[in-house]
């Protein structure tokens, strides 16, 4: 059973109506929070930089098959967000408006890397949790 300062999955609100979630504060203080448990290397871990950039120094349980994918997919998404930042900055600035929210990424490649220490592969069928 996952204690209160345990999480499951971080992934990144990609719908539209949703998408002002992914700057509000996390409900928990990243701090606070002892272990994450990664289900999948897909949606469900890009949120993590965000979550390491504010305080997440815990540990991110994940199997070793999503040990290997965690970087090429994390590292993606830190570049389809800087990339998005800039065109909605160049996109904003030609139209002299602003959007809804800060035209920075929300996490970097660098933030994306600071998340490789705390990654520890878990076997398949190994209690993680005692």
């Amino acid at each position: 059973m996952l204690a209160d300062e345990d999480l499951v999955d971080c992934g990144l609100f990609q719908e539209r109506d949703y998408s002002h979630r992914n700057w509000q504060a996390f409900p928990i203080p990243p701090s606070q929070i002892k272990y994450l448990l990664l289900t999948r290397s897909h949606r469900s871990l890009w949120l993590i930089p965000k979550l390491v950039k504010e305080g997440f120094s815990g540990d991110i349980l994940l199997t070793p098959a999503s040990k290997e994918l965690f970087p090429i997919v994390i590292l993606d998404s830190a570049k389809m967000q800087e990339e998005d930042a800039a065109f909605k900055k160049k996109r904003h600035d030609k139209e002299d408006r602003k959007g809804p929210h800060p035209e920075i990424p929300l996490y970097t490649a660098q933030d994306a890397r600071k998340c490789f220490p705390l990654m520890k592969a878990v076997p398949y069928k190994r209690n993680i949790i005692s």
